[in-house]
């Protein structure tokens, strides 16, 4: 996975980077959909050109939860870019510090010290080890198609609300 360009943010407690190649794009939060009967983590969906995208918490997802959570005006969603048989996700997070940082060093992590693989990398960054999330082991298998059911469902609903004759 190694990278010299990455995203930097923080959620919750924790400080953390993507690699900027896996990163779609940077977006303010919305108004978030609600999904009902979702857990925690999904913190909603967001109508993005017609499509339902689903907002993960990452600080649930990652159990980091800590600290006065940022004012949504300064939150952000960072879009994944799609994975191949993936809904499309969304990552809520309470601020991204940096979307160019430049890491020349790095460390792999190996997948059996981290749940689940999700960190790949360890990345010096302005001078701090920022652990790199892989956003293809965020999510376990379950996870990712109990999310997929709730995508079909609030894609569903915004496909309803769009056909409805006025």
């Amino acid at each position: 996975m190694t990278s010299s360009l990455y995203v930097t943010f923080r959620a919750g407690a924790l400080e953390a980077a993507l690699p900027q190649a896996a990163v779609a794009e940077i977006l303010p939060v919305p108004e978030l959909a609600a999904a009902p009967g979702a857990p925690r983590v999904l913190a909603g969906f967001v109508n993005l050109g017609g499509e339902a995208v689903a907002a993960l918490a990452l600080d649930r997802l990652l159990d980091a939860e800590g600290g006065e959570p940022a004012p949504a005006l300064y939150r952000h969603l960072i879009r994944l870019r799609p994975l191949a048989g993936a809904p499309s996700v969304t990552l809520l997070v309470d601020r991204v510090t940096d979307a160019a940082a430049h890491a020349p060093d790095t460390q792999a992590v190996e997948e059996a010290d981290s749940l689940g693989g999700c960190v790949a990398e360890t990345a010096l960054i302005n001078g701090r080890l920022t652990p790199v999330l892989s956003p293809e082991h965020l999510l376990l298998a379950e996870e990712k198609a109990r999310l997929d059911e709730f995508a079909r469902r609030a894609q569903e609903r915004l496909a309803a609300w769009e056909s409805e004759p006025a």
